[in-house]
């Protein structure tokens, strides 16, 4: 194999483990680090293939510390496109167990190993099986691949309006995660409008320590009637995610 190869693969395999290192679900402790460079090395084989135009191997440490940084930021800008919608659903997890009283029963979450309770350890699942049926996988595959034409190894290119998408990306996080938790949220509203009401009426009647049992109920029934509402953001979401993620290179 030529050293122009070599260097073009070493690069295309640092961009891929940038990828891998923060994409949702591949990047998850529940997934062996020997088959997360597995995957890394089979994207970069791939993608070296594709690689046109003449590329040129450093000669100095300078410069390949340069184009390493470089496609490490690749990587990471396009796996934070990709999980947006995962910090969403993070978030909308931690949300709406606050909200029907649930946030007290923390777990450690399975994919992601962070606190979490158990909405937002069944949320977190239902996105990742909603990640493989949707197909985004092989979306993000074939994003990044097509990476390698809008941002050519070794050639440094600073794109216009990347840090204004980056700060409207990262409020999106709030917006989704408001948008699943919204049916929960004005559920909430209403039991605690009423138990209050109640509370003014009859004050012999102890409605701050009845109201728990009222909204647990009444909130997993509302998250278990909204799941198909869930479902179709999540997937709007999903379906943008690799262009969102292309539209981030540096």
């Amino acid at each position: 194999m030529s050293p122009v190869f070599i260097y073009v693969w070493m690069m295309a395999l640092i961009r891929a483990g940038a990828l891998i290192g923060i994409a949702p679900v591949l990047s998850g402790q529940a997934v062996p680090v020997r088959i997360r460079l597995a995957i890394a090395a089979m994207l970069a084989y791939f993608a070296t293939g594709t690689v046109h135009g003449t590329v040129v191997v450093p000669v100095d440490l300078l410069a390949l510390i340069i184009a390493v940084l470089h496609e490490l930021a690749i990587g990471l800008m396009m796996g934070f496109g990709m999980r947006i919608v995962f910090y969403a659903i993070e978030f909308a997890g931690q949300l709406i167990s606050t909200e029907i009283g649930l946030s007290m029963s923390s777990d450690i979450d399975p994919i992601s190993h962070i606190n979490s309770t158990a909405v937002g350890i069944s949320i977190s699942y239902f996105g990742t099986l909603l990640f493989f049926i949707s197909g985004c996988h092989h979306a993000m595959f074939a994003a990044f691949v097509r990476s390698f034409d809008l941002a050519p190894i070794g050639q440094l290119t600073l794109r216009g309006g990347v840090a204004e998408l980056f700060v409207a990306s990262t409020g999106k996080i709030f917006l989704i995660g408001l948008q699943m938790a919204a049916p929960m949220i004005a559920v909430n509203f209403v039991v605690n409008f009423t138990f209050a009401i109640l509370a003014r009426a009859a004050p012999g009647i102890q409605t701050y320590s009845e109201s728990f049992g009222v909204r647990i109920m009444i909130g997993l029934t509302m998250f278990g009637a909204t799941f198909g509402l869930t479902a179709q953001i999540v997937l709007s979401y999903l379906h943008g995610s690799p262009e969102l993620a292309l539209r981030l290179l540096p």
